[in-house]
């Protein structure tokens, strides 16, 4: 299975720039306000992921890396 390239990894991508580019970076001018722009690009990843993210079942016949 080559998972690289993948539809699923093309749509993350392309979905993740577009999450990065509406995140407002115009006013860091503390920590606190660059945390919170962390903690949203984390949120973000993490929808992103999880709806992009291609179940694969293992099982005992499955090829190890």
């Amino acid at each position: 299975m080559n998972i690289k390239d993948s539809n699923e990894e093309k749509a993350f991508v392309k979905e993740l720039i577009k999450a990065i580019s509406l995140i407002n970076t115009s006013n860091l001018s503390n920590a606190d306000l660059l945390e919170n722009i962390v903690l949203t690009l984390a949120c973000f990843m993490k929808r992103i992921w999880e709806e992009n993210l291609k179940v694969i079942n293992i099982t005992k016949h499955s090829k190890s890396w």
